[in-house]
């Protein structure tokens, strides 16, 4: 038994340094066939394989692989990993190699809005517009958000209906755009636009959550506590994913502190329906 024991242990440092020596072949071989062919694309391989940003970025220098590692410490897709000082490491490198790439002033106008620099978000996002217009409209979506948060309600209220007329069954703007007109006292169009938003996510608890509220402020009372009522029972299936998809550039690690927030701000809202 000892000497199996024994011998087992042995194959497994074998089968590990096994594992080191070819992995250091290959990256040995790729680093090699990048000098003397094509280094772009053995960089590209390099991070997608091995995650090595260093040596892939060295062989590479290549903005769109600078900006591929960025949405990686982004977690833009889900699949990576969050770590904000990265990402913008990566992103401004994206820059410096290529001013016009695609997307990275969106995507640090977005880290500049979550750490709440609004003011150099707007300038980012202006710029991002600037140089690519609307062939990245979801620009428009962001610096509504902005607006909002500045309270420029008006330029806030364009931007998202801007963005909406582009992509009329995303949720998520119908839900900040009836948050607007709420901020503006204008509650009719908040019921409107949280009812459109609706035909398409018959069960999202935030767009019900919104047309409890304006219902609400209109005095229907009834319907309003039926329709929050419903967002309360819907919050409660919210997992992490359904709100790391919600909220993609927030940190994935609060995503239950999340949830809860958004039932308690419901159970909230609830209680003034049954109160009335």
């Amino acid at each position: 038994m000892l000497l199996q024991s024994a011998n087992k242990k042995i194959r497994n440092i074998i089968n590990r340094n096994l594992s080191t020596i070819i992995a250091v072949l290959i990256l040995s071989f790729v680093l090699t066939f990048g000098i003397l062919n094509n280094k772009i694309a053995s960089g590209h391989y390099l991070w997608k394989r091995f995650h090595l940003e260093r040596p892939a970025m060295f062989l590479a220098s290549d903005a769109s692989l600078a900006l591929e590692i960025g949405n990686y410490y982004f977690n833009t897709y889900g699949d990576g990993i969050y770590d904000l000082a990265k990402a913008r490491e990566y992103f401004n490198l994206a820059l410096d190699l290529d001013p016009n790439v695609q997307n990275a002033w969106h995507q640090l106008a977005r880290i500049d809005f979550l750490e709440g620099d609004f003011y150099n978000a707007l300038k980012k996002i202006n710029k991002q517009l600037e140089i690519h217009g609307d062939r990245l409209m979801p620009a428009y979506y962001v610096r509504g958000l902005i607006y909002g948060y500045i309270k420029d309600f008006k330029r806030a209220k364009k931007d998202l209906i801007t963005f909406l007329k582009w992509d009329p069954k995303n949720w998520a703007t119908h839900n900040d755009l009836s948050w607007i007109y709420f901020q503006m006292g204008d509650y009719k169009n908040t019921e409107k636009i949280s009812r459109e938003g609706l035909k398409w996510n018959q069960d999202n608890p935030w767009l019900l959550n919104a047309l409890g509220v304006s219902l609400l402020n209109i005095n229907s009372e009834k319907e309003a506590r039926a329709t929050l009522e419903k967002a309360l029972e819907n919050a409660k299936k919210i997992t992490e994913k359904d709100w790391h998809n919600a909220y993609p550039g927030n940190n994935p690690a609060v995503a239950r502190k999340g949830i809860q927030e958004i039932i308690k701000t419901i159970e909230f809202n609830l209680n003034l329906a049954v109160d009335n």
